[in-house]
């Protein structure tokens, strides 16, 4: 059983990667070589030095930032916003509008990475219990579960528990009011065959752009982990547990960027008015809840033969907020008013005393630049002195339940490594929305807690079934590995409200292969190639909106092709890959009237998903760690991407290219074609870090350079885009740790980062449409202080 473990995929990922360092007891840094099953695709997963280089505080998202290929971009220093979070690699990307990665914790599928009723990996995880992340860029391990692996998947790793029993409390405190305490235990062994760990954290930040009622986060986050050992048969179980409340940042244009990078356009004082109130920082607000446990099962059958069965259940509640400054006017189809369901008949900002709605002087003309262009009707200075401003809290409700079940079977019958398995979910997620009357608009965002209009309420029924097989035949210095793979998904909508828009949709794939190839040139080099097909299945998210044509809408799909060195000697590591992708029938979404400013608060089910084509990418990703010395090293990575549209928008432009017109002769905003690049996909990513240990002290600093996006299009005849610069990020850490065996105490440890060390002001992420980006995070330090009993 032990041997068939060694080829796990945490192994596997350990022994693909350019090099495994770890503090170790002689203060000098521990070379890990792990020998495990070769991999034919490119695969990463991160240093010890790069948790290291994060604060306690900072979300497990950012420690993959480093590796080559990768670009993590969140609201603040410490994640303290999933809605400004986003993640891109080889030109694929999770962001407000796009899904195209996967990512597991401990292989559970994390139920998608979307805002609205996804989770990613931070919701699970506390930076304190991630032992590794493997990192499977455009390929990934043929049994990943996830329905949104285009460009490649993520697996964050939860660390084993300890055979020594131990406590651990940690506190932080850090810019921007941070503060974090975190308290572990650790049980040891117990039963003669069992360790255990419970974890609790508490984590508070504020957002850094404002002061006063700007926001921050709320964080509470609970995790248990056990192992048992049982002769042939290993039994793991764990459970998270994460309460979080968070106010969001703001995305800002490049214009508004320039004129001021300190700030994302929300407000942290109330005015009265709600047409300015409408972008009150603590209005913007996104509350979840996410539990997620697993057990598993690994039974050895013999010595080379292992069964793994893993079921798990996932909860995901939560709530996102807006004040849209009016009230809404809801009617049904027959022009009804209605509390349920219908449409908005229209809009008010102002009532007289006895509540009803005013329109404004028709003399008036002053209107509101700021945020946007409203016209008269949310100017205060268009209706009488005795008028009442009105406006709306808006709550988006989710609910997700999982329940799901992974199994694995693994064996070795002398050249052929034999693998195949199947993953099952059946997946209930709720989404609806309500508005409330704020109850005096001039005073606070305070609202009734009765509704006055629910807008939608639907369910969402997904059923999963992939089932794949894997041979992997080792002849001398040559490994083939040859594999196929299918998903089976079927969803179904119920519309509560109207029948009629309910609906069902199957999205099966073909079956999908997968080859790859791996020769040992010597004892220190090994070349390898690969080629395989990805799918992500139609999403729930479709359903949702009345326009889309399902008929009309193809699952999206992606061919990788990967060709790389690999090279490890005693203090030089090195990797080399040359990548191609196609990326077919690409889904976006076109909401109606998305060419107007500002945000359309009632926009609910209208809008549709089309197939946009698709884009090819190739690029070359370089890495390399150096040991100059016992205590110090180095480690760089370069990444050289090329992303382009396959062809033209057809959202825009005819079948020749030209513009499309509406009925009224309006024609089309000018959008991307065919050789064009693609939006938000850096070119060029360049990192350096060194970590040095001397005796119980450590230091390390690094640096990322991120090269210039492209964005959206500003005149057709011209082809102008509007860009994000091109910035440089540098980061430093430095911890003093040591044992001490004094009282209670077994060890201390101090550690200090500070991210941005420079203050650089930058456009971090970007929203996906190429018009706005969040703004990077200044300067922000944190110091964490860590005893062990």
């Amino acid at each position: 059983m032990y041997a068939l473990k060694n080829k796990s995929i945490l192994s596997m990922a350990i022994a693909m990667a350019v090099s495994t360092s770890a503090y170790a007891s002689d203060k000098e840094i521990e070379e890990v070589t792990v020998t495990a099953k070769p991999t034919s695709y490119a695969s990463n997963v991160i240093e010890p030095a790069m948790m290291e280089q994060q604060s306690a505080v900072s979300s497990v998202l950012s420690v993959i930032d480093n590796l080559p290929g990768i670009s993590i971009n969140e609201g603040d220093a410490f994640g303290g916003d999933d809605w400004s979070t986003t993640i891109t690699m080889r030109g694929f990307s999770i962001d407000g509008n796009q899904q195209q990665l996967g990512m597991t914790i401990d292989g559970i599928p994390n139920g998608g990475s979307n805002y609205g009723g996804g989770a990613k990996a931070n919701r699970y995880l506390d930076s304190e219990n991630l032992a590794t992340v493997e990192v499977g860029q455009g390929t990934s391990n043929i049994g990943s579960a996830s329905l949104e692996a285009l460009g490649g998947t993520f697996n964050f790793v939860s660390k084993e528990p300890s055979t020594e029993k131990s406590t651990t409390f940690a506190y932080t405190t850090g810019d921007h009011n941070a503060s974090r305490f975190f308290i572990k235990q650790e049980t040891g062994t117990i039963f003669n065959n069992t360790q255990a760990y419970v974890s609790y954290s508490q984590t508070d930040t504020s957002r850094w752009i404002g002061d006063g009622s700007n926001g921050g986060k709320d964080n509470q986050h609970i995790e248990a982990k056990f192992v048992s050992d049982f002769d042939k048969l290993t039994v793991t179980g764990r459970i998270s547990y994460d309460d979080v409340s968070e106010t969001n940042y703001n995305s800002v244009s490049v214009e508004q960027f320039e004129q001021n990078p300190d700030w994302d356009h929300l407000t942290w004082n109330w005015t009265g008015v709600p047409h300015f109130d409408q972008m009150f920082a603590e209005g913007w607000g996104t509350h979840r809840e996410n539990t997620l446990g697993y057990i598993k099962f690994e039974y050895a059958l013999s010595p080379t033969a292992l069964l793994t069965i893993n079921p798990y259940y996932h909860k995901n509640s939560g709530r996102g907020d807006w004040i849209p400054p009016y009230l809404a006017s809801p009617v049904d189809s027959n022009g009804n008013p209605t509390k349920e369901g219908g449409s908005n008949a229209g809009s008010y900002g102002f009532t007289d005393g006895q509540g009803n709605p005013l329109t404004p002087d028709a003399n008036c003309t002053e209107t509101l630049s700021w945020p946007w262009d409203s016209g008269t009707g949310l100017n205060p200075a268009c209706y009488p002195d005795s008028a009442t401003p009105v406006m709306s809290y808006r709550h988006t409700h989710y609910k997700k339940d999982r329940l799901g079940v992974l199994a694995n079977y693994a064996a070795t019958f002398g050249m052929h490594d034999i693998e195949a398995g199947f993953w099952f979910e059946r997946s209930d997620r709720d989404k609806s929305r309500d508005w409330h009357k704020v109850i005096d608009a001039r005073v606070y965002h305070h609202f009734d807690s009765t509704p006055y209009w629910v807008q939608f309420n639907n369910t969402f029924e997904m059923d999963t079934f992939k089932w794949y097989v894997q041979d992997s035949i080792t002849y001398k210095d040559f490994t083939l590995n040859l594999g196929a793979k299918q998903y089976l998904v079927e969803l179904d909508k119920t519309d509560h409200f109207v029948a009629s828009n309910s609906n069902k949709v199957n999205s099966d794939s073909d079956v999908l292969f997968s080859v790859g190839g791996l020769y040992q040139l010597n004892n220190d080099t090994e070349l390898f190639a690969s080629f395989s097909e990805n799918f992500s299945a139609i999403k729930d998210g479709i359903l949702e909106t009345g326009g889309s044509v399902l008929d009309n809408i193809e699952p999206e799909t992606a061919e990788n092709i990967d060709f790389g060195v690999r090279y490890k000697a005693d203090r030089l590591s090195l990797t080399a890959t040359a990548y191609s992708i196609t990326f077919d029938n690409r889904i976006t979404f076109i909401a109606p009237g998305s060419s107007t400013d500002g945000i359309d608060y009632t926009i609910g089910t209208d809008g549709s998903y089309i197939n946009v084509g698709g884009i090819e990418s190739q690029g070359i990703e370089l890495s390399a760690s150096y040991m100059l010395t016992n205590e110090w090293n180095i480690y760089t990575s370069y990444t050289n991407n090329s992303s382009e549209y396959a062809s033209n928008d057809p959202a825009s432009y005819d079948s020749k290219g030209v513009l499309l017109t509406d009925e009224q002769g309006n024609s089309a905003s000018p959008s991307f074609k065919k050789g064009d690049t693609v939006i938000d996909a850096p070119s060029d990513m360049f990192v350096v870090s060194t970590d040095y240990y001397s005796g119980d002290f450590r230091f390390g600093i690094s640096a990322k350079y991120t090269g210039e996006r492209e964005g959206a299009f500003l005149d057709e005849q011209t082809r102008a885009r509007s860009k994000a610069d091109g910035y440089t990020v540098i980061d430093i850490n430095a911890g003093y740790a040591a044992q001490v065996d004094a009282g209670p105490f077994k060890s201390i440890d101090i550690a200090f980062a500070v991210t941005n060390v420079t203050d650089k002001r930058y456009l971090a992420g970007g929203t996906g449409n190429g018009s706005t980006y969040y703004i990077g995070g200044p300067r922000t330090a944190a110091l964490t202080f860590t005893a062990n009993f």
